[in-house]
């Protein structure tokens, strides 16, 4: 229950800083100002709360990097298919990433998982479809859905890549690498993108600090909920965080609710019970 619940917190966090950057008006700059909040807080907090996990572990490393590697992929896919096409037509593709997470976790980890607990995973993940398709959509394969599947397919690499760093035994050493690689990385692509404009940083600042803050929440929650559970579970649980951002898009941003939206809630909830029983 204790890996449960962190995951569905880190879920919350990740929707909560998603509002946030979508909110912002230069993406590129906030996701990097994000994250670099995220790496300040984080190096101020470790030798405070975290004193124990203060001892060099060379997996944690080779882990961070194969797994900020990935996911700054996943980032740039994901920011490449939103060229193309438009968020309902990209989002439900990138929700497949627990699809791939399940074969790579059976056939490199060993996992072996329940009947209920597959049948939850593929539940959810047709609930993440459902709430973010548009009616009479078709999937065709045009640029934006190539760059989404390659964004879920980095994903899906990215969280084997947690789960090896996460049973190292220093998982607040990997979490802290990850976020060191994920930031470089994001700092190197930023730089076109002038992201220390004076009139951008006075005007953002604080909804940045905000994001970076609850960035490291929701990364430290979910590796250490990780360390409860298969990472087959925990990615299709963490598709609760769709449920998150769509209560939020409807108070925050006004946006309106359908029939769509209602059934495919719905269908995330009932799978991420399966979830939980086959846990």
């Amino acid at each position: 229950m204790t890996g449960f619940i962190f995951i569905v917190f880190s879920a919350l966090c990740h929707s909560i800083w998603n509002v946030l950057l979508k909110r912002s008006s230069d993406k590129y700059a906030f996701n990097f100002f994000m994250h670099f909040i995220n790496l300040i807080f984080f190096t101020a907090l470790f030798p405070v709360f975290f004193r124990e996990y203060m001892y060099f572990d060379r997996n944690a490393v080779i882990y961070g990097l194969i797994g900020g590697t990935f996911f700054t992929l996943y980032h740039l896919f994901l920011s490449t298919a939103y060229r193309y096409s438009d968020v309902s037509s990209i989002y439900p593709i990138t929700t497949s990433s627990p699809f791939f997470i399940l074969i790579w976790a059976t056939l490199f980890l060993g996992e072996k998982l329940t009947f209920f607990g597959i049948t939850g995973i593929i539940i959810t993940v047709l609930g993440g479809i459902t709430l973010n398709g548009t009616k009479g959509h078709r999937l065709r394969l045009t640029k934006g859905t190539v760059f989404a599947l390659l964004a879920a397919f980095s994903y899906s690499f990215g969280a084997l890549a947690d789960k090896g760093g996460v049973g190292g035994g220093n998982m607040i050493f990997y979490t802290y690498c990850l976020c060191f690689f994920m930031t470089s990385y994001l700092a190197v692509y930023s730089i076109r993108h002038r992201p220390f404009r004076k009139e951008f940083v006075r005007a953002e600042k604080k909804y940045f600090i905000t994001a970076g803050v609850i960035v490291f929440l929701s990364f430290t929650s979910y590796r250490y909920g990780l360390t409860f559970m298969e990472v087959s579970y925990a990615a299709a649980l963490r598709q609760v965080n769709a449920v998150f951002a769509l209560a939020l898009g409807i108070f925050v941003f006004k946006e309106a609710f359908s029939l769509s939206k209602l059934t495919g809630t719905l269908v995330i909830v009932a799978g991420i019970i399966l979830i939980r029983f086959g846990m």
